[in-house]
Formats: C-alpha cells, sequence, structure tokens
C-alpha cells in the first residue's frame, strides 16, 4: 500500500476503509497463525509485535483525524 497514491485518489473515508479491510485481513491470519502456531524465533515474533503496534497506532490517529474532518466540516468543531 503507498499512502500517497491512496490519499491522491480517495478521499479520507475511503483511505480509512481501506486501512480497516487490511486490518481485517491481517487480523484473521493472526487469528489462523494462534490457531496454528509455527515456531518463531524471539526476535522476529518482537519485530511482528513492533508491526502490530504501530499498525494500530495509525487506525486510531487515521481515524482520529478523520472524525475531526467531519467534525469541522459541519461546524461542530467551531466555538458558540
Amino acid at each position: 500500500m503507498e499512502p500517497n497514491h491512496l490519499a491522491a485518489t480517495a478521499g479520507p473515508q475511503e483511505v480509512v476503509a481501506k486501512i480497516d479491510q487490511k486490518a481485517l485481513r491481517l487480523s484473521a491470519l493472526l487469528r489462523e497463525i494462534d490457531n496454528h502456531p509455527i515456531e518463531l524465533e524471539t526476535v522476529l515474533r518482537d519485530q511482528l509485535d513492533d508491526v502490530l503496534e504501530m499498525l494500530a497506532c495509525r487506525i486510531a490517529a487515521t481515524r482520529t483525524l478523520l472524525h475531526r474532518s467531519s467534525l469541522e466540516l459541519t461546524g461542530a468543531g467551531s466555538p458558540a
């Protein structure tokens, strides 16, 4: 996934939807690994955990930004 390409061709909601779809696919893969465990080196396992944590942070930040932008567009974020 190339973020610049996604941003250029889709609106923020579409980008978040695509990220969510990829996160769901990744979650399904991880469930499959949990159901059929394989031995991984500790370093590789730690790296995978780091990647998943960064992905979760990115998804949360993207959703927050999307929510803020929708509030600004509707005027709900402006002072009374």
